[in-house]
């Protein structure tokens, strides 16, 4: 039992938990990082952009270093508008390709664990923590479904001075550790549903207007989700990419769509469809993601207990960020933990710090701008229908004059305007959505 004591223990594999792991280790603090799935990264769907800058973060060396989890730096990203007649692309094509890349949650989170163990982390895989070790209000370590020795069936009790909450969106240990008033609800999260799509050698660079070595990261918004809120999405990786839908699954449930059903049906969308041609679907995966915003944000600290990442809802669906606030939590996690040993101090006296730089750092100001967007989306749906339409017929007007006057063919672009939503419609929705983040 003496061995199994640690200074802190990480609940979760994942970027959260793994950059807090890499922070205490190259301070020399004795951390257990316990990761239920096979190896860190095993149980992730992910499948999207990471930023670079974040990374340095952890491993200043990097991309510089081998093996790479970088499957393809984003060089150009944007949006796809789609209507049910077709659709409009509105692309970039970056400054600085190495500012962001794809990468795949296995072999992402993989190198973060060997970058870690080489540190002096300690990684138990295969391992599911049952509850918190409790002292009173106080956090004192976990229990594992292991048994503590051969015949002594009892599962094992992990002191510890602090424990690091990385489990994810299912926030079981966060709500046994007090720090949330009840479990979210369909309204509180979205559903990812994504294939891996294996496409001819070539197919990939020829249907994206890629060179080799550059990559997609697109967003698509409007008849792909069925006119639901949500969006769907491309990412290129090395071999293959990334193809799925994000919704919010109140939405969701009270629809008519499975959501296969919704991801066959985006996969067949007449100008989509070319792009999945003869692909073989090396993998089917759904995972929640948190939408519960600055109003479901849980107590963030403890006595001895700190919450990161997605566990703490730290996600800005606006701008497609995820994996990088999950790595900044996890380091001002380990920078307060760090602190607290040099107190002598793991009470919540010590760990509010982490809240504290949390809520003067960019992650807390964005939630704060987004606090309105969700409930803009749900009281707002026709944004979803009525403008990717209008979008794509009116450029398809304008492109389409044929010997026409141009006169004539501005005029009937006012009037589909006016039919389909209204100049003062589009002014209100302007103001609604200015509203919504500012």
């Amino acid at each position: 039992m003496e061995e199994l004591k640690f200074d802190v223990v990480i609940v979760g594999g994942g970027p959260a938990g793994l950059s807090c792991g890499i922070t205490l280790a190259k301070a020399g603090i004795r951390a257990l990082l316990i990761e239920r799935g096979r190896f860190c990264g095993a149980k992730n769907l992910f499948g999207g952009v990471v930023y670079t800058k974040s990374v340095k973060e952890l491993v200043p060396e990097f991309p510089n270093v081998e093996p790479s989890p970088v499957e393809r730096p984003v060089t150009e990203e944007g949006y796809y508008i789609v209507s049910s007649e077709g659709l409009v692309k509105l692309l970039h094509r970056k400054k600085d390709p190495h500012e962001a890349f794809t990468a795949t949650r296995a072999r992402f989170d993989s190198f973060l664990a060997e970058y870690a163990l080489k540190l002096g982390l300690e990684i138990a895989p295969k391992t599911k923590v049952l509850d918190l070790l409790k002292e009173g209000q106080r956090i004192k370590g976990v229990i594992v479904d292991r048994p503590r020795a051969f015949g002594d069936p009892r599962p094992t009790e992990i002191p510890a001075n602090i424990v690091v909450i990385a489990e994810g969106v299912n926030r079981v240990l966060t709500e046994k550790a007090g720090l949330i008033g009840r479990p979210f609800g369909a309204e509180d999260v979205a559903l990812a549903v994504k294939e891996i799509i294996q496409l001819p050698k070539g197919a990939l660079e020829a249907r994206l207007g890629l060179a080799e070595g550059q990559g997609l990261a697109v967003e698509i918004i409007g008849d792909i989700t069925a006119c639901l809120p949500g969006t769907g999405f491309i990412y290129t990786n090395r071999n293959h990419l990334s193809f799925g839908l994000g919704l919010f699954l109140s939405n969701l449930r009270e629809s008519a769509f499975k959501p296969y059903e919704l991801l066959e049906r985006a996969k067949n969308h007449p100008h989509l469809r070319e792009l999945f041609k003869d692909g073989e679907i090396l993998e089917y995966g759904a995972h929640l993601i948190p939408e519960w915003g600055l109003e479901g944000l849980p107590r963030l600290y403890g006595d001895g207990v700190l919450v990161v990442g997605d566990s703490a809802g730290l996600v800005n669906p606006l701008f497609r960020e995820g994996t990088n606030l999950a790595i900044y939590s996890g380091i001002m996690a380990g920078k307060t933990i760090i602190e607290a040993f040099e107190k002598g101090d793991f009470s919540s006296r010590t760990l509010k710090a982490y809240e504290a730089q949390l809520r003067e750092s960019f992650i807390y100001q964005d939630l704060i701008t987004l606090k309105k967007l969700k409930k803009h989306l749900f009281t707002n749906i026709h944004l979803f229908k009525t403008y990717p339409e209008l979008l794509y017929d009116t450029i398809s007007l304008f492109f389409s004059a044929q010997g026409r006057p141009k006169r004539e063919v501005m005029r009937e672009i006012f009037e589909l305007i006016r039919k389909k939503r209204g100049f003062l419609g589009i002014v209100g929705d302007l103001i609604k959505v200015g509203r919504a983040l500012w």
